[in-house]
């Protein structure tokens, strides 16, 4: 299935990516954006290209959410053993690492129970989040861009935890019907 080779693809990029930002000290210049820009767009063109060729599949929904949430760990991970994440904003990468794996887990404690839950809420979460890494990701090119790519990454942040929070309440509600 192309599809699934597209995202498979896609989230080996997130190798190349983590390194660079970990241990590349600013020396790849454009290379780390350019990955985490191409995944993204390959993000979008894997399940279009699913489901204009009737390819879609729970593996491949499966491997879909693996390749997003590597991204978003090798980008934020990649950022914070560079040292470009550091201080008080290791806050607001950790939660937004976290709440992968909270979600995930509460997925796995109620199987089927909680759906996929991409409303307006998570939504901005995503934008904010697409925007803090780019902007922290891209070699700086104004001023204030490290200071707008932390902002971006603090309103991320705040938006995680009002989407977990979201999942949290779901999630009470079906542990207490058993």
């Amino acid at each position: 299935m192309i599809s699934n080779a597209i995202t498979i693809f896609r989230t080996l990029l997130t190798i190349p990516l983590f390194a660079l930002l970990a241990y590349g000290a600013g020396d790849f210049g454009w290379t780390p954006l350019a990955l985490f820009l191409g995944a993204g767009l390959l993000d979008m063109v894997d399940g279009k290209v699913a489901r204009a060729r009737n390819e879609t599949s729970a593996f491949g929904a499966m491997i879909d959410l693996v390749g997003d949430r590597l991204l978003t760990f090798a980008a934020v991970l990649g950022l914070i053993v560079g040292g470009d994440v550091a201080g008080v904003q290791l806050i607001a990468g950790i939660i937004i690492v976290a709440r992968d794996l909270v979600v995930a887990s509460l997925n796995e404690a109620l199987p089927g129970k909680l759906g996929p839950r991409v409303g307006t809420l998570e939504k901005i979460k995503i934008a904010a989040a697409f925007a803090a890494l780019t902007l922290l990701i891209a070699p700086s090119t104004f001023e204030q861009q490290q200071m707008a790519g932390i902002a971006a990454l603090w309103l991320a942040a705040a938006f995680t935890v009002l989407t977990v929070a979201g999942y949290w309440m779901a999630a009470l509600r079906e542990f207490a019907k058993s």
